[in-house]
């Protein structure tokens, strides 16, 4: 019994030899249909009548030696254009030096840059600058400022803004802007009240604020004060500016805010000519 084990065992070698010299030309793992040399269905939803849609998640290797993932007719040696739209590559960092890695190599930069290497050296690719932040904004309508109140301002009209997101950088119903990226930003702020009765002694603070405190100043204040004055009453509009820099990071926030001491509520003067904010990206 032994012995006929033994001879079977041997056997099996040239039964699989004979096999494999009479497969089909295609191969097919969890595919019933392959149309390359080799297909491999990595979801195993091909079914009987597969789709782009369904073979978007194949592998395939034509007798051309041409890889596709997600292709099933590759046109280049390795072909990521599937139909789902998610053919991307990713790039990793590596140690090795241009000639080791031979002309043609790409690689990633922490810096946050491709490079490829000619042979010689690691070149960084061309970067195409995004568009820097920039807005411009007034404000025509009136807002009510207590006395010995911060009062951010809101309700702002923007007649420049070019972030990309779908709402742009500033959101002027708010008064809030947000950075759309790590970078030093240039703010400046002008904002006037209505005519009206100035105390003795009363200041009105203008000031621009962020929510970063990490090597940044948050906030900026400017104060425009009247001490005396020789008649007994004055009447007028007073105004006050600010301006600042801010070393901002993604996503961190400015608003504008305005304080006054005049005793008594004051409204903001309803001129776009005198109320207004405009923030650049250095």
């Amino acid at each position: 019994m032994k012995k006929k084990f033994n001879i079977v065992y041997n056997f099996l070698p040239c039964i699989l030899i004979l096999s494999a010299s009479k497969m089909t030309a295609q191969v097919g793992f969890f595919t019933q249909n392959p149309v390359h040399s080799l297909q491999i269905d990595a979801a195993k939803d091909n079914g009987t009548a597969p789709d782009a849609a369904t073979q978007s998640n194949d592998v395939i290797m034509t007798s051309e030696g041409k890889l596709g993932i997600g292709v099933l007719h590759p046109i280049t040696k390795v072909d990521l254009r599937s139909v789902d739209n998610k053919g991307l590559i990713g790039v990793g960092t590596n140690i090795q030096t241009s000639s080791e890695a031979g002309g043609g190599a790409i690689r990633y930069n922490t810096g946050g840059f491709l490079e490829y290497s000619d042979g010689e050296q690691w070149i960084a690719l061309p970067l195409t600058a995004p568009t820097k932040a920039l807005v411009n904004a007034n404000k025509s309508s009136a807002k009510n400022i207590q006395s010995n109140a911060v009062t951010y301002i809101d309700g702002w009209v923007e007649t420049v803004d070019l972030g990309t997101g779908p709402d742009g950088d500033f959101d002027p119903v708010n008064g809030i802007f947000k950075a759309p990226r790590d970078g030093f930003y240039l703010v400046s702020f002008n904002i006037t009240l209505a005519n009206g009765n100035i105390p003795k002694n009363t200041f009105l603070e203008t000031a621009i604020e962020s929510s970063q405190s990490t090597d940044n100043i948050p906030i900026f204040k400017t104060v425009n004060s009247y001490p005396a004055f020789q008649a007994g009453a004055v009447s007028n509009y007073i105004s006050g500016n600010c301006n600042a820099i801010f070393n901002l990071k993604k996503n961190d926030t400015v608003k504008f805010s305005i304080k006054h001491t005049l005793g008594s509520a004051r409204n903001t003067l309803n001129d776009g000519k005198l109320n207004n904010l405009s923030i650049s990206e250095l």
